[in-house]
């Protein structure tokens, strides 16, 4: 095994955690993170709903949703499905 490249590998992979999550990387914070999100996920209601609140939690952390994850973005098509006023 050659670990000189494994553990350049693995300076790799912090290194692009540390850029996506931001200060949001120390390992407090992600204790946390990851407390609160047991706690959701234990909790009652469908998974989509602890999805739902497992997402808005973050958020209101200062989390990021990734731009290619977005909920908000509606697509090519747009809200209302291609149509544009007046189409008819």
């Amino acid at each position: 095994m050659d670990f000189k490249k494994l553990g350049q590998q693995v300076g790799q992979f912090r290194k692009q955690a540390e850029d996506k999550l931001g200060d949001r990387a120390e390992p407090d914070n992600l204790k946390r993170d990851a407390k609160d999100l047991r706690e959701i996920l234990a909790g009652d209601g469908s998974l989509a709903e602890k999805a739902k609140q497992a997402k808005e939690e973050v958020i209101n952390r200062g989390g990021e949703v990734p731009k290619d994850e977005s909920p908000e973005d509606p697509g090519p098509a747009g809200p209302s499905g291609g149509a544009t006023p007046g189409d008819s």
